[in-house]
């Protein structure tokens, strides 16, 4: 079996330019907690999770903490807990996508098998891949969908 069998041809997707309070909505409406990020032409440029908003309120990357504890007489540095965080209403609007998108990730074709999939999403410890042809995304398949196809195929399910 193929990928091109069992992903997700409808995609939701964002912008560079989608605001926090848009991003939200978006991750709210369809109970997703990654998307693509696409440019015109349905380019694929990045990846956007849920766990990329709460680094927006983290006052220092997790590559300065690492940093900074290995120096001798640092106090130890806690990540900030986002019901401490000093959010702005204007937040909202003024960060975007562009601000904090994974620009690194793992793309598959369609024609891959689903087994590369699966291996892919193991190696990289994500549930879902892009699925794309000359950079242009052409679809989604997620671990879920790998799953369901699985089923289907050994009769669990229709």
């Amino acid at each position: 079996m193929k990928v091109k069998d069992c992903m997700t041809k409808d995609v939701v997707t964002v912008k560079r330019s989608t605001n926090l309070t848009e991003l939200i909505e978006i991750f709210r409406k369809y109970n997703f907690h990654t998307l693509p990020v696409v440019e015109d032409g349905n380019k694929i440029v990045g990846i956007v999770t849920f766990e990329d908003i709460l680094k927006v309120f983290q006052p220092y990357s997790q590559q300065m903490v690492k940093m900074l504890e290995t120096i001798p007489f640092v106090e130890k540095m806690e990540e900030e807990d986002i019901l401490l965080a000093d959010i702005s209403s204007g937040m909202g609007v003024l960060v975007v996508v562009d601000d904090f998108m994974n620009t690194r990730f793992v793309t598959i074709k369609r024609q891959a098998p689903i087994k590369e999939a699966r291996s892919q999403m193991r190696l990289h410890n994500i549930e879902m891949l892009p699925v794309v042809e000359n950079g242009t995304l052409v679809g989604i398949v997620t671990l879920f969908d790998i799953i369901i196809s699985v089923f289907k195929q050994k009769g669990v399910i229709k």
